[in-house]
């Protein structure tokens, strides 16, 4: 859990106000609304000028510290931003603990592409753990549709819920997933993300879409990320036994361009049923797309052909933002470099300006080189004029003996 406190009191004057901590729910143009879990109340603060000074960022999730807290006028003051944990780019979101991807079973259509962008994606924003894959309107659905997508899925490692935010089925296991946690439920417009939440607890109230036509395409309804608690006492209704609260995030659904991509030789890591063959292929800097030798080629027959569709999909498209990224840029150099080796283990570094960089081996032997050079030619300079020096020193010499 990123920081979440189930403990209340019933004085304000049992906490001390100085080094409190709370967490972020809200940012607007007013300040920050900050839950305080000692005094399990909801303070509207204002974040210190220095941190403005500063350019210290804050966004939903942050924990952060308080200070000249008022439980009567429900106000703070931020004094501090603690480190986070994770920081979400879409929607701007730190500290989470899990992401759940809703799609539709049917209205919309589920589609094996989308889902596939989703995971990549969130794998990449929250390497702490897998998405887990929540399949709604299950009520839509035959039996035969809820195993195909688990056969797909779980195999790979991925829990899969299926549910009804109609019918209520699979609620209760739902619930189980979201207890001590704060839980970012992410996917398409129309995957019914809001009806979902609304259906976990009903006092939410977040506004509903409808469809924009008869293939049920979704309409955005959400546009912000707010964090919002499930009490305790919603939990019980849905069996959970815990004595404790869930926070949930919904998220605006996502365009083709604000997926995230990895480099094009690291997609392959992102898809489990393919790295477990790439671990092995005898190219380093294979695709796994046309390569000779290839051992994920030489495996196609155990791997899933959607599957191998989509990833072939997004190593096109990741190679394409590449090349965009590399004719667009105006920079002379990179100001990152990737360090770690394979298996989607590399790092982005920042670089050092050439006024702090070590030399390169080669060009310090190069300079040593020139200067060992420069050296002889000095010497045999010298020489020269010594041996020009001498011989006109003997020839004035002999003219003296002569006289």
């Amino acid at each position: 859990m990123t920081g979440f406190s189930d403990s209340t009191t019933d004085s304000a004057e049992t906490v001390s106000s100085k080094g409190t901590v709370g967490t972020v729910i809200r940012s607007h143009a007013g300040g920050y609304l900050v839950y305080q879990p000692e005094l399990d109340i909801n303070l509207l603060c204002q974040a210190r000028g220095r941190l403005k000074k500063e350019g210290v960022s804050i966004v939903t999730g942050d924990r952060v510290t308080l200070d000249d807290i008022d439980p009567e006028k429900g106000s703070g003051v931020i004094t501090s931003c603690l480190e986070r944990e994770n920081l979400l780019s879409r929607p701007l979101l730190a500290n989470v603990d899990q992401v759940i991807i809703v799609q539709a079973i049917h209205q919309p259509d589920w589609i094996a592409l989308v889902c596939d962008r989703y995971l990549v994606h969130f794998q990449l924003e929250v390497r702490s753990s897998l998405p887990v894959l929540c399949f709604n309107k299950s009520d839509l659905a035959s039996e035969d549709d809820k195993k195909t997508l688990r056969s797909i899925y779980e195999p790979l490692g991925y829990l899969v819920t299926i549910v009804s935010a109609i019918t209520g089925e699979g609620m209760d296991g739902l619930a189980d997933l979201l207890v001590s946690k704060t839980t970012v439920f992410a996917g398409p417009s129309g995957a019914g993300k809001s009806t979902l939440l609304n259906r976990l607890d009903p006092e939410l109230r977040l506004k509903i879409g409808v469809m924009e036509n008869d293939f049920g395409v979704g309409r955005h309804t959400t546009t912000s990320s707010e964090l919002y608690r499930i009490s305790k006492r919603q939990l019980r209704l849905l069996g959970v036994d815990e004595e404790s609260v869930a926070w949930i995030v919904d998220t605006p659904g996502f365009g083709l361009s604000e997926f995230k991509h990895p480099e094009p030789l690291d997609v392959v890591w992102q898809f489990p049923d393919l790295a477990k063959f790439a671990v092995d292929c005898k190219y380093s800097d294979c695709t796994h797309l046309v390569e000779q030798g290839c051992n994920v080629l030489a495996n196609l027959g155990q791997i899933d052909p959607t599957r191998f569709d989509n990833y072939t999909i997004m190593v096109k498209e990741s190679q394409s933002e590449k090349t965009i990224l590399r004719d667009t840029s105006k920079k002379v150099e990179s100001t990152v470099k990737s360090v770690g080796g394979r298996e989607g283990k590399a790092v982005h570094v920042p670089l050092l300006s050439g006024r702090y960089r070590s030399k390169a081996k080669n060009t310090e032997r190069q300079q040593l080189k020139r200067s060992a050079n420069l050296v002889e030619d000095e010497e045999d300079i010298a020489l020269e004029e010594t041996s020009d020096f001498d011989s006109s020193s003997g020839s004035s010499n002999n003219q003296s003996e002569e006289t």
